[in-house]
């Protein structure tokens, strides 16, 4: 295993990028004409917001490895490139939705959710806390509030602060709840072990009071209603997946590398499912199909494993990203040579 890159986290991201290729060609029941497969349900908000809930888990093992949130250098240096590497998700994000694939693009919303949270980096963990679950519980009504009527899609980027998909005012929640589980030892079995039962109670918990209470502007589980229980749940699934994959992954690594390896190339698998969408056509997403399914998801695992297995290195956009990121991070710090950041992946 390799001593820098936590396994664990590659594989949760595989399962958040192929969860969101599910959501987008998969025919579960709700839409399409394909064979309904109804757990295909779960992969409807889960995946996306266990991908923001990484996004900040990165931002903060990056911090980490630049020195910490105490030392005002490796703040400056993560910055810097947390916001290189945010702005460049934004115009990739920008890019993807031009093609009109159908696809609800993440990218843009997930560029600004990192921006917002760069100048809480230096928060304790019970603040950032605090600041998720404001986020989880009063995300919806403030979205509301400021959303404009009518030309809120007409601003690509601003609008995407209170866009009807991962607004980035509420989903910044995810990506705080990702930074503090990012300080914690997720190598220590104690630690995994620990994200797994929260997880499980907190997801479970808000099916119980959705059970219990019915839907409502509240208590609603439909998948981005963005109620308090959705937000709840979903953040638990996050946690939960996220600890048992660190303590599965080194124990079976060799049967999970395929997914390891979409994991640790994460953002060029989300845009080669969006490119091969978009050559085949949209009816991929007005039109689902779980044969479809099968065949991108196999492509996207068989293409990671092979550019893994033959020595390539980094995915092709990660690579942009890492250099973009790194040139930023020196400049930031007057041309000291930056640390090399063994988690080198998208946010």
């Amino acid at each position: 295993m390799s001593a820098g890159r936590i396994v664990g986290l590659d594989v949760a991201r595989g399962l958040a990028v192929l969860g969101m290729v599910a959501a987008h060609v998969g025919a579960d029941g709700s839409r399409g004409d394909g064979e309904p497969w109804p757990w295909l349900v779960a992969s409807h908000g889960r995946p996306s917001a266990l991908f923001a809930v990484l996004a900040g888990v990165t931002i903060s093992l990056m911090l980490a490895h630049a020195g910490g949130r105490d030392d005002a250098r490796a703040l400056r240096f993560t910055r810097a490139r947390v916001a290189t590497r945010a702005g460049l998700l934004v115009l990739i994000g920008l890019v993807l939705a031009e093609m009109h694939t159908g696809v609800d693009i993440i990218l843009v919303n997930l560029g600004l959710m990192m921006l917002l949270a760069l100048p809480l980096l230096r928060l304790p963990s019970w603040a950032l806390l605090g600041l998720a679950g404001l986020a989880f519980a009063l995300g919806r009504v403030v979205v509301e509030a400021v959303r404009p009527e009518g030309w809120w899609e007409a601003a690509p980027i601003v609008g995407r602060l209170w866009s009807l998909h991962y607004p980035a005012l509420a989903w910044i929640g995810y990506v705080l709840l990702g930074i503090v589980i990012g300080r914690l030892a997720l190598r220590a079995g104690r630690t995994q072990a620990l994200l797994a039962g929260l997880g499980v109670m907190a997801a479970a918990g808000a099916a119980l009071v959705r059970i219990v209470a019915g839907d409502g502007p509240v208590t609603g589980l439909v998948a981005h209603s963005y109620t308090p229980v959705e937000m709840t749940h979903n953040a638990g699934v996050a946690m939960a997946v996220i600890g048992a994959s660190c303590w599965i992954a080194p124990r079976a690594r060799t049967l999970l590398s395929p997914l390891e390896a979409v994991g640790s190339m994460a953002l060029s698998a989300y845009v080669l499912q969006v490119l091969i969408i978009w050559i085949v056509g949209p009816e991929m997403v007005f039109e689902p199909s779980n044969v479809a399914l099968l065949v991108l998801e196999a492509v996207l695992l068989a293409t990671a494993w092979a550019w893994r297995r033959g020595g390539l290195g980094q995915g092709p956009l990660e690579r942009i990203l890492t250099s973009a990121s790194n040139a930023a991070g020196d400049r930031a710090v007057r041309g000291v040579p930056a640390p090399r950041d063994p988690e080198e992946v998208t946010a």
